[in-house]
């Protein structure tokens, strides 16, 4: 069970790069200049339309990035509940059977 410990930091580590890159995703976001959307006529009308498209886009891989981070902590933490349990059994068994120890 010692081999879930470091898969529990790993875990968390990805978690974390999970947020940070949500985090620059959101910062990402051209302005609606650099799409045309100050442009007159149908081209800024487009240009309004990618610049959405874009923003939407981006802010709906950041919730998803936020929320597989959750998941990634949670599954950490699961982790170390599950190495804690094996070895308060482990140290259950061995105060039962001294001599085997």
């Amino acid at each position: 069970m010692e081999s879930l410990s470091p898969l529990a930091g790993r875990f968390d580590a990805a978690a974390a790069g999970l947020v940070d890159a949500g985090r620059r995703l959101t910062g990402a976001e051209p302005s609606p200049a650099a799409l045309g959307a100050d442009a007159p006529g149908r081209l800024g009308e487009l240009g309004r339309a990618l610049h959405g498209q874009w923003a939407g886009a981006l802010g709906a891989r950041a919730r998803e990035a936020a929320a597989v981070s959750m998941r990634l902590a949670e599954a950490a933490g699961t982790l170390r509940a599950a190495v804690a349990d094996y070895a308060g059994v482990d140290d259950t068994a061995r105060r039962r059977q001294p001599e085997e120890a």
